[in-house]
């Protein structure tokens, strides 16, 4: 299983080099900006003694969800730079639940690593995109988090303190404290921040940082002058003929410059509709008095302040109304030019140009150059793939594809081969790859991803030596991406990760350790150090994901590509183990794949770095109770409860079906004569047709749905203990089989997603196969009452998409016994069947001969083997010896072979 949620997030590289502008922008122009009188100016000498102005956008809180956290990336601040003309950023560092319940990701509740490490990464993107990068202390209370903020604004001005693009803001919006207590907490921090930095501080006011006039004369103690005073508003509520223009005006007048760091289009909530003529006229008003400003905010959150109404990146900036009339205001042209002060950040110790290899035996500091071909790592490791359609049980499987070749790893099996010829304008002979990427969440429960990565050792052990690396570096072009170290401590996949953007030139990624990540808002998120766990680290990855409940159509990486080459460890000194790739049994020149790398197959690797053949189900099934085939013609079940729809309606939205509304009922008719689509073969099933989906005012995504009630006294449920699983026959539209037992309160029911399907196909749930979403409370499954079931067929949020296909029928219901656990190779071997009874394998050979069997568990290793002279017929083969659990058998019988997944129980 792999948890992605934010999943989110198609993002930015991070590099721990020296970063320097990829153009010329405001900085480079202007300089560091510092107040000069009542206004800005620049360091620049032909801006030394003029009026600067900046404009540019504000994030919103970096502790909220991915409806905020997708903008905190290279890629959407380089959208922004070119798309609206930004000349500012502002990072909204959120530093306590005052709002809402960041899970852990706002900095005082643990999450200060995390946040640290999105500021350096947002900082190297300001550089690179030469624009200025507000620093934001965003704190909405009363409270100012004083001891915090000294130890935040050490750490960041010790960092960037030396670079032009950084402005400091010490407290946005002490709202309840009056400007002693705000000054009292300024002259704290400022003093630490000049230890290092002499560049530009903002400090607020009382009632949301409206009162600059009070900061300018509160006694801020700055030894290099170089402060500028807040202004908050919000157009729709303070009007800009109003009290908060004479109030700026009072503090430019007693000589300290006013910078807006956060004004709204919309009302003082962050909501209501944005007011076009007040906010063309506080526009006005800045430009003409010199004050730089910045919007709240750049998001996509469900607020009309946001700029943005989209998730995903890949296809450009998508505006709200809001973020429409902002990019009108920033719109003009500017000429920039390079004053010549030069500007970077960071050093380097990556290597320039492709390493043409390294000699068996060498000590070298590469994990992998892959000049050898082998597909084996200088650490005695392996190359692997993966994908969201290798994955089981309760998350469900995915639909994601690559169009790699294949070969027969050293645990026979056939895997995805990364290993290609150089291409691309790489100068050396081979690198890794992932091509022809095509993301689908398909019936994933998560985010869908496709990865490649390297074991450190070839029995996926722990490699010591990587404790002493200080950065790791790597080559890449091709799909953003995360990159991650895996480490042996984390159990539930919440690697330390860093964002790499998408790039059509081979870039160099250098990393420290402070640049990685993890997600905080998993349950038992599994926060670690990662420079103390080094050592135990197993596994490096590069995973290209998408975005979880959003079309194919719109989550697709920019490139379908992702290519990776010279993976470095600086300060490791690893003895090479080298092969060549014209001897190496496991060379690109040595494999047997018959699988054209034109042709996109699904990916056949598991999570955990064991790889199972693609499977088709051949499961057989005993009825334990049929709940409902429809056959009567009505819409009660055997259990006595009824067939219903619903939509969306009562939240707000106005999705629809055709199906007839009966007032008698009340209710729509579900239940269809099997005449209205004779390729059921049967007298009836139920169904929804004439789907449309419209979300109007409701919040969330739409939907319509298929329901039964199991009993008829809805207070009761019904006893499905006994069973082992649901089964049902579909045809139709994709959707989401819920199930209740009445615990669940929050709507977070147990749940599984089915695909589209033009055809009848009858599907069998086991009861391990249905997950809760993560953000609800997590229930276990009372099986003896079962009260309620839903099939609903669900669009996406902001969309204008429709189904596929716009109808879903059902039909017979059952509670089923699941006799035999085992899914066999779509490709089976003729002549060679597989069954799995209890403890014992059941073995049919249509000929007599050797016949070997190989037991594999999930990690790949070999739990069981044997060869025996077998005659054709029936043979047992006892796996007494075996846990519980799950496995993959592999039979050959002369040239036939087949696999299979059993579970033994």
């Amino acid at each position: 299983m792999k948890k992605i949620l934010a999943t989110m997030m198609l993002v930015a590289a991070t590099a721990a080099m020296a970063v320097v502008p990829g153009r010329v922008g405001p900085v480079s122009t202007y300089g560091a900006l510092k107040a000069n009188g009542s206004k800005l100016s620049g360091t620049c000498p032909q801006y030394s003694s003029s009026t600067v102005q900046v404009k540019g956008m504000s994030l919103f809180w970096s502790s909220a969800a991915d409806s905020a956290l997708v903008y905190y990336t290279s890629q959407a601040m380089g959208l922004m730079v070119k798309d609206m003309g930004i000349e500012v950023l502002r990072f909204a560092l959120g530093v306590a639940d005052e709002k809402f319940d960041s899970h852990g990701r706002s900095y005082t509740m643990g999450g200060a690593n995390d946040q640290k490490a999105m500021v350096k990464k947002m900082v190297y993107a300001a550089v690179e995109n030469d624009i200025y990068i507000i620093l934001d202390w965003h704190i909405e209370s009363a409270q100012g988090y004083t001891n915090e903020a000294k130890e935040f604004f050490e750490w960041a001005a010790k960092e960037f303190g030396k670079t032009h693009n950084v402005i400091f803001e010490v407290w946005n919006e002490p709202n309840g404290a009056q400007m002693s207590t705000v000054a009292s907490h300024a002259n704290q921090v400022i003093p630490i921040i000049r230890k290092y930095s002499d560049n530009l501080i903002l400090v607020g006011s009382p009632e949301w940082s409206s009162h600059p006039e009070q900061c300018a004369t509160a006694g801020i103690q700055d030894s290099k002058k170089n402060f500028a005073c807040t202004l908050h508003f919000y157009a729709a509520s303070h009007s800009a003929s109003g009290d908060y223009p004479k109030r700026a005006k009072d503090a430019m007048d007693a000589g300290i410059p006013v910078f807006a760091s956060e004004w709204g289009t919309v009302n003082a909530s962050g909501d209501g509709d944005p007011n076009q003529g007040e906010s063309q006229s506080w526009v006005n008003w800045m430009n003409q008095n010199g004050v730089s400003w910045a919007n709240w905010s750049a998001s996509a959150i469900n607020e009309k302040s946001a700029a943005f109404t989209t998730l995903t990146l890949n296809q450009g900036l998508k505006y709200s109304t809001s973020g429409s009339m902002v990019k009108g205001f920033l719109a003009g042209s500017h000429s920039y030019k390079d004053c010549g002060l030069g500007n970077s950040l960071g050093s380097s110790s990556a290597e320039s140009g492709f390493s043409q290899g390294v000699t068996n035996g060498e000590k070298t500091n590469i994990i992998d150059d892959l000049e050898d071909g082998d597909r084996y790592t200088y650490t005695g490791g392996f190359w692997s793939a993966w994908a969201d359609s290798d994955e089981k049980g309760s998350d469900g499987t995915g639909s994601t594809k690559i169009s790699n070749k294949k070969w027969t790893n050293d645990f026979d099996k056939e895997v995805y081969d990364v290993v290609v010829s150089a291409k691309g304008g790489n100068e050396s002979k081979y690198m890794a790859a992932l091509e022809g990427i095509y993301i689908d969440q398909g019936g994933y429960r998560w985010a869908p991803y496709v990865a490649m990565g390297l074991n450190f050792k070839k029995d996926t052990s722990e490699f010591a030596q990587l404790a002493n690396c200080s950065t790791i570096s790597y080559k890449y072009k091709g799909a953003a991406h995360n990159f991650r170290v895996e480490i042996s401590p984390i159990t539930n996949y919440n690697f330390h990760f860093a964002e790499a953007e998408a790039s059509g030139e081979w870039k160099t990624v250098e990393l420290t350790m402070d640049m990685f990540q993890q997600h905080t808002t998993w349950a038992n998120p599994q926060i670690m150090d990662l420079s103390a766990n080094l050592g135990k680290a197993k596994r490096l990855a590069w995973e290209v994901n998408g975005v979880v409940d959003r079309p194919a159509s719109e989550i697709q990486p920019l490139y379908d590509y992702l290519y990776v080459d010279d993976v470095r460890c600086d300060g490791v000194s690893i003895t090479a183990i080298s092969g060549t790739a014209t001897t190496s049994s496991s060379s690109v020149n040595s494999s047997s794949s018959t699988t054209s790398s034109s042709s996109v197959t699904n990916p056949t690797s598991s999570s955990s770095s064991v790889t199972v053949p693609p499977v088709s189900s051949t499961v057989v099934i005993t009825d334990l109770l049929v709940i409902d085939d429809v056959e009567d013609g009505d819409e009660v079940l055997n259990t006595t409860g009824t067939w219903y729809a619903y939509t969306d309606k009562d939240p707000g939205g106005l999705s629809s079906i055709t199906n007839v509304y009966d007032q008698a009922l009340p209710g729509y008719v579900v239940v269809f004569p099997g005449s209205t689509d004779p390729t059921n073969g049967t007298q009836g099933f139920v169904g929804l047709q004439g789907i449309v989906w419209n979300q109007a005012e409701y919040g969330e995504a739409p939907f319509v749905a298929l329901g039964l009630n199991m009993m008829a006294d809805t207070s009761v449920g019904f006893d499905m203990s006994a069973c082992k699983g649901i089964s049902y026959r579909y045809k139709g539209s994709r959707h989401t089989f819920k199930i209740q037992d009445g615990q669940v309160q929050d709507y977070a029911y147990h749940q599984r997603k089915l695909l589209d399907s033009a055809d009848w196909k009858t599907v069998v749930i086991t009861w391990d196969e249905l997950g809760q979403p993560s953000w609800g409370e997590q229930i276990e499954l009372n099986k003896a009452s079962i009260k309620k079931m839903a099939w609903e067929v669900i669009g996406y949020k902001n969309s204008d998409l429709q189904p596929d296909l716009n109808y879903l029928y059902v039909d017979d219901l059952k509670c089923v016994d699941q006799v035999i656990g085992i899914k066999s190779i779509a490709h089976a071997a003729t002549g060679l069947n597989l069954a799995a009874r209890g403890h014992d394998l059941s073995i049919m050979t249509s000929k007599s001969g050797l016949v070997k069997v190989q037991v594999f568990d999930m990690t790949g290793h070999t739990v069981k083997s044997l060869s025996e002279t077998m005659q054709a017929g029936a043979h047992t083969v006892s796996l007494e010896n075996l846990t519980a659990g799950s496995y993959i058998v592999r039979v050959q019988a002369g040239k036939a072979t087949k696999s299979a997944r059993i579970t033994l129980k």
